[in-house]
């Protein structure tokens, strides 16, 4: 089966270039219009999508419900997909967030979550969605830690290569669950380019 994953659209703490973790930011009119121009890219998708599952925070679910309303598809929330618990660098710019981020697996984001934990979360949530939709393809709305953790995960086997799979908002990666778990595509924007 596959699992298309969009990030959020722009939420008001990316404008202003702030961590968000567990924060509750909502979209702004850029990220409204990023949510449409997904969803008018994904209802031309040439197969039938089955279901959306999205992560319950307001940009999220936002996203999520642009896409539900449009596609008139079945949405779940499923907490697990929310972002990252950065516990007390939540709000920080991002550089210095970036810079004071966990580097191991068991290393805790002060008053947070540890990688092993979110990757571990993450992971779960992903194989559950696979297993409760075999061969069918299932739309995933959800937060760029959480998409680029789950990439490297499908590529490498291990989460800590997250960095090298960030994805901007509303871009679409999909990847494949089978024998072998893959990455199919990363950061597709196409949608917005043809719409400019």
């Amino acid at each position: 089966m596959q699992l298309i994953l969009v990030r959020h659209g722009e939420s008001t703490a990316n404008l202003l270039n702030q961590m968000q973790g567990h924060g509750d930011a909502a979209l702004t009119k850029r990220g409204e219009q990023q949510a449409r121009l997904v969803t008018q890219r994904l209802k031309r998708a040439a197969q039938p999508i089955a279901a959306i599952y999205a992560s319950p925070l307001k940009r999220a679910l936002s996203t999520a419900q642009t896409l539900h309303n449009e596609l008139q598809i079945p949405l779940y929330l499923h907490e697990d997909l929310q972002e990252v618990d950065m516990g007390e660098l939540e709000g920080l710019p991002a550089a210095t967030m970036m810079a004071r981020a966990p580097k191991e697996l068991d290393e805790r984001y002060p008053g947070g979550e540890t990688l092993r934990q979110f990757g571990e979360r993450v992971m779960r949530t992903f194989k559950l969605i696979a297993h409760t939709h075999p061969g069918e393809i299932v739309v995933v709305v959800s937060h760029g830690g959480v998409i680029s953790t789950a990439l490297s995960y499908c590529k490498y086997g291990h989460i800590m290569s997250w960095r090298d799979y960030i994805p901007s908002n509303c871009a679409i990666s999909i990847v494949e669950f089978g024998d072998t778990l893959s990455v199919i595509s990363f950061n597709d924007c196409s949608h917005f380019q043809t719409a400019a």
